[in-house]
């Protein structure tokens, strides 16, 4: 005999085949995205992770003031480790610094994208994103030292995999920093005004754990340190420009997950609150069914079906579409990003079964647990229409409020368990609103008090002392030390001012010679407060110093300690006369370039805000759609059931004379009420989930962006929330106007 069952699921699937569809196309554009994500993730998570063997990426690397000597060569060669000169230029041109190197064949190799390596003295290839977020086409001319080169080819630099200017930097600079290469001759030709002596090292014995790396690194920096004067010194794990990349990448992946599961594990509840209210519906059917002999776990495989059917059809679907669309979008995204190398897109086996089985899981789980406790019930429970576990409660008597207002509170207490499904989604879709919408006016936000709290128009920081005659310009001492906290095993960059106790500039306000004062960011990010001790040591050797921090100055550009300049001397055990260069608001022109080691200005202080607006501002828009669909979604499914839950109360009031207006105002404006009170609420709850949030991800940069939410994105939420449910409110409509006056009729007990 035929089982019955298997005849209803047709029907079932048609008559809610536009919840199915909706759930169904959003499962396979989430699974789809994650898939995609994973796939190229992994791929190119995996083509950088091999690139260290394939381009015999460095060890590490270090520069110095003057070429090796024989002597230092030969002590460091005794270390089992292999130097290689990687000499570089700075030039400028359009703005914009280009470090220029020979061509490379045994260390830090260099993987072609387009175009050929440079084969005459007059060509020059460029860093992939960084020639494509300028403009410049294979063919095109640059210009530098007084000389014109063309454009042979985009490369993308083993060793640059973001283009970092300096180990310190808060953020890469794609916009106005690149790496470069010419032919040995033309890098002869180059000016060696800027020539910086870096060399390159890698170990001998390849099985060295992490550790001992990091021993062997400490110990060749002292080393170096006793038998020259060194510039910089950074080892392969420190080295921001090969590592920032691969760990964003890394990272990415997680959070991907994170969301699938959460989005899954939501799709999930509204299956089974849908399946909750189609046994609803059909309960005299299911008592017939119980009492001719069918038994729960029949009946639960079949509620069990369709969610999962639709789930497994949307996983497969999805990963298709992971793998020939959405793979290419995340890539490019990360190409829009990064400097990194070709790469081969790789079968995930693991991506499959967390965006395939693992959705079905959870679905199977989280309908089974709910739809089990429903199916429990007697089989006369079914046939009476009484699906409550509890007995009837005497209904709650309300406040003396109009007719309609006492009908809408009675719909949302007969549907409180739909509604709370509504608020977690509600909550979680507001989550991710609030990040899309905030970041660009938290970055803008930042580069505007950057602007505002400039020390100077123009810092200068000199090789060697140098006079100026410029009008204005102020002697001011600075260096560079790093955190020294306990327990800590990284370390953040700070930067530490010397200057004039009546400093025009700087407007501390130092109570006596011994007062220092710390940027806001520092006592943001390493939870300080005025009156603290903030510990601090030297980055090559083992000098350590303890400030006790007097106040606070407003300077968002750096994390960044204030002093005394005659201070600073004493400390940093300099001569009387010691600086480091000038503040100044007019460029300084008498000093010979030869002497400035650098000449800080606006855009320099602002390529954070600039690189990351550049780099994730694509992204903004797809998130903030993503974030107002599900919204959307969860509406148009959960309303949809409150208003087939109620269809035979609808009939009734059209019956007796309601018209659909009015019909609307009792349902939708229901639903429309906690729709918007979800939205409002959620919004303090969305803000203390993301300062946290917020707080955790910006822990891991070497600076600090303060969290900042500017008010009108809460306006842009609410409004958001309101116009979304407008559209879903209209559809619904649309729905009750559908509901015959028979309905009543079909359902009379």
């Amino acid at each position: 005999m035929k089982n019955p069952l298997n005849k209803r699921l047709p029907r079932e699937l048609k008559s809610d085949i536009g919840k199915y569809i909706v759930i169904f196309v959003f499962l396979v554009a989430t699974i789809g995205l994650v898939s995609g994500f994973l796939v190229a993730g992994t791929s190119m998570k995996t083509a950088f992770d091999e690139s260290f063997d394939k381009n015999n990426i460095e060890d590490g690397y270090f520069v110095l003031d003057s070429k090796i000597t024989d002597d230092l060569s030969k002590k460091l060669e005794d270390e089992d480790l292999k130097l290689y000169e990687n000499f570089y230029k700075e030039e400028t041109c359009k703005d914009a610094t280009y470090r220029i190197y020979k061509n490379r064949s045994d260390v830090d190799k260099i993987e072609l994208f387009d175009g050929e390596f440079p084969k005459n003295d007059n060509e020059i290839v460029l860093d992939r994103l960084f020639s494509e977020n300028n403009s410049i086409e294979i063919g095109d001319k640059v210009t530098f030292d007084g000389k014109d080169y063309n454009v042979s080819g985009y490369v993308a630099f083993s060793d640059y995999t973001a283009l970092f200017k300096n180990n310190a930097d808060m953020m890469f600079d794609a916009q106005n920093f690149t790496v470069a290469t010419v032919t040995d001759n033309a890098f002869k030709e180059i000016s060696d005004k800027h020539l910086n002596y870096c060399y390159s090292f890698i170990f001998n014995d390849t099985s060295l754990s992490e550790q001992e790396k990091h021993d062997k690194c400490n110990d060749i920096k002292e080393l170096i340190a006793k038998n020259a004067v060194m510039n910089n010194f950074v080892a392969e794990p420190d080295n921001q420009a090969i590592h920032f990349s691969g760990d964003d990448i890394g990272s990415d992946t997680s959070m991907m997950i994170t969301l699938l599961y959460i989005v899954i594990a939501i799709m999930a509840f509204v299956f089974a609150v849908t399946t909750s209210n189609t046994i609803e519906k059909e309960s005299a059917v299911i008592g017939t069914l119980r009492a001719s002999g069918y038994t729960r776990g029949e009946l639960l495989r079949h509620y069990l079906l369709l969610p999962v059917v639709v789930t497994l059809i949307g996983a497969v679907l999805g990963n298709i579409l992971g793998y020939t669309v959405f793979k290419d979008v995340i890539a490019e995204i990360y190409y829009g990003s990064y400097s990194l190398g070709p790469y081969v897109t790789l079968w995930n086996g693991y991506a499959f079964v967390i965006t395939t089985v693992v959705p079905c899981i959870i679905m199977v789980v989280v309908n089974i647990f709910i739809l089990s406790k429903k199916l429990s019930l007697s089989p006369l429970k079914f046939l009476r229409r009484d699906l409550s576990k509890k007995e009837k409660k005497k209904v709650a008597k309300l406040p003396d409020f109009s007719f309609m207002t006492r009908f809408r509170l009675r719909v949302i207490f007969q549907n409180k368990s739909s509604y709370i499904v509504l608020f977690v989604g509600i909550l979680f879709s507001n989550l991710i609103l609030m990040f899309s919408l905030m970041l660009p006016p938290l970055l803008d936000n930042f580069k505007a008090e950057v602007i505002d709290n400039m020390i100077c128009d123009y810092q200068y920081i000199l090789k060697v002392p140098a006079e100026t005659k410029t009008e204005g310009a102020e002697k001011y001492a600075v260096t560079t030390l790093e955190t020294d906290f306990e327990n800590s095993d990284t370390a953040d960059e700070i930067t530490v001012f010397g200057v004039d106790k009546d400093s025009k500039y700087v407007d501390a306000g130092f109570v006596d010679r011994n007062s220092i004062y710390v940027s806001e960011g520092v006592l943001e990010k390493f939870g300080l407060k005025v009156g603290d001790n903030l510990n601090l040591k030297t980055k090559y050797d083992d000098n350590t110093y303890r400030f006790t921090i007097s106040g606070t100055y407003k300077y968002p550009a750096s994390l960044a300690v204030f002093m005394d300049i005659e201070n600073f001397r004493n400390e940093f055990d300099k001569p009387d006369n010691y600086f480091s260069g000038y503040f100044s608001d007019k460029e300084i022109t008498d000093i010979e370039d030869d002497y400035i080691a650098s000449e800080i200005t606006q855009k320099d202080l602002t390529v954070i805000s600039d690189q990351m607006t550049d780099s994730m501002g694509g992204m903004f828009p797809l998130v903030t759609a993503f974030s107002v669909l599900l919204y959307m979604m969860l509406v148009y499914l959960l309303s949809k059931i409150i208003i087939e839950k109620n269809a035979n109360s609808v009939s009734i009031v059209k019956i007796l004379g309601y018209q659909n207006g009015e019909i609307t105002r009792l349902y939708i404006l229901s639903t429309a009420i906690v729709a918007i009170l979800s939205v409002i609420i959620s919004l303090p709850v969305c803000y203390l989930l993301m300062k946290w949030i917020y707080g955790v991800l910006i822990s891991s940069f070497s600076g600090w962006l303060t969290f900042y939410i500017e008010p009108m994105v809460y306006v842009k939420m609410l409004f958001f929330g309101i116009v979304a449910y407008a559209v879903v409110g209209a559809l619904q409509f649309l729905k009750i106007k559908k509901i015959p006056m028979e309905e009543a009729l079909k359902n009379a007990e």
